[in-house]
């Protein structure tokens, strides 16, 4: 078996670097998105009328943090961490979302790739901004929860 040439091996190793950083720059944007999207819809009431009960305060304080560090460039271990405190008090009605969205976080964490991009997680997500938006009012508060 003949040896790869240098030229080939630098290549594959810029290659490798450049996917590394392309992964970093997209988890970076999705975490970003997530936050824009939270933003968007400031208005604090559903268009739709929805009459869910109010998210906890423990919920509402926990995803206020998580949008807080995400927006300073939380890496994935604090995330999740976060999204752990979120998942814990998450109301009923999206407790299976905000499960789904703390099992993607683990599993970009241990490598798995298959959950970046996938619509069922990008649901699962938007299913528990949606509910932060229109029962936490994470926008029409004062940092800290206005006390």
């Amino acid at each position: 078996m003949q040896a790869m040439p240098l030229l080939d091996r630098l290549s594959l190793r810029l290659r490798i670097a450049r996917s590394a950083r392309t992964r970093r720059v997209a988890l970076t944007a999705c975490a970003a998105a997530l936050v824009a999207t939270t933003a968007a819809a400031c208005s604090g009431e559903d268009a739709s009328g929805s009459t869910l009960p109010k998210p906890s305060n423990s919920f509402c304080t926990a995803a206020r943090k998580y949008d807080d560090r995400v927006v300073k460039g939380a890496g994935i271990d604090e995330q999740i961490r976060l999204v752990t405190r979120m998942e814990a008090t998450a109301p009923k009605d999206i407790a299976h979302d905000a499960s789904k969205f703390l099992d993607a976080l683990e599993r970009r964490r241990a490598g798995d790739k298959s959950v970046v991009d996938n619509p069922k997680v990008e649901k699962a997500v938007a299913n528990v901004e949606r509910r932060v938006q229109n029962g936490c009012q994470l926008f029409s508060q004062p940092p800290g929860g206005g006390i």
